[in-house]
């Protein structure tokens, strides 16, 4: 009996001093197959950290990742130089004709004097009293004057009357912005009758344009409810 305990002390005795270290730091030793015993230690010391090894191969690249949300819109950047002037491109197609150019405005007015205007100290703008007609309203009544709406070419006439009277004279303008367009002239003789007369003209106008007639200073012209003094004018063509 003896002997067999001094056995078993001795095998331990021998396991010890052949103890080995696993990974993990626990100390083990499996003496064979057949006795199939393991002797586990507790393990020792944290030892010292080792160098850095070497970096290692570069990785393969990962997966695209999802896009991300648009930044903010920068600040304009400076205008670059001008480029050179490009060659001219081909004849484009002929396009659809546009519509047709509005209807010109009429304009036409017919004016007359019922009463007579004797010798004034200058050349003055004869007025008239009655409105035969104004379509476009281009005729000022108040002064005498034709101011032209539309542009382009009209037609005027005007008369003039006086009564008999020895060496009565009248003299009467068709003026335009303050020229001398077309005249009457009337010299009475010793005769007994009236002297009535009448001219036209053909103008080209702007608008704003200004038409009117004028007695000269120091003469007459006579007329009464007969409506002897007329000033009338049409637009013929706008331009």
């Amino acid at each position: 009996m003896k002997i067999a305990v001094l056995v078993s002390i001795l095998f331990v005795l021998r396991t010890f001093a052949a103890l080995e270290t696993d990974q993990g730091g626990v100390c083990f030793r499996q003496l064979n197959n057949s006795q199939n015993i393991t002797v586990v230690a507790a393990p020792g010391a944290k030892g010292e950290p080792g160098k850095e090894g070497p970096q290692g191969p570069k990785g393969e690249p990962g997966e695209k990742g999802v896009r991300g949300a648009p930044g903010k819109l920068g600040p304009v950047g400076p205008a670059g130089e001008k480029g050179d002037k490009g060659q001219q491109g081909s004849t484009g197609e002929k396009g659809a004709p546009g519509p047709s150019p509005p209807v010109p405005s009429v304009v036409a007015f017919s004016v007359a004097r019922t009463t007579k205007l004797e010798k004034p100290s200058s050349n003055t703008v004869v007025t008239y009293d009655v409105i035969l007609s104004n379509v476009g309203g281009a005729y000022n009544q108040e002064r005498g004057k034709f101011v032209a709406t539309v542009g382009g070419v009209y037609f005027f006439t005007f008369t003039g009357m006086t009564l008999y009277l020895p060496n009565a004279i009248y003299f009467v303008c068709l003026m335009k912005n303050g020229a001398k367009m077309v005249s009457l002239l009337e010299i009475n003789d010793q005769q007994s009758n009236g002297q009535s007369s009448s001219n036209s003209a053909i103008l080209q106008l702007q608008p704003g344009d200004e038409v009117w007639v004028e007695l000269g200073s120091d003469r007459s012209l006579y007329s009464d409810s007969g409506k002897y003094l007329t000033f009338s004018g049409f637009l013929i063509h706008a331009i």
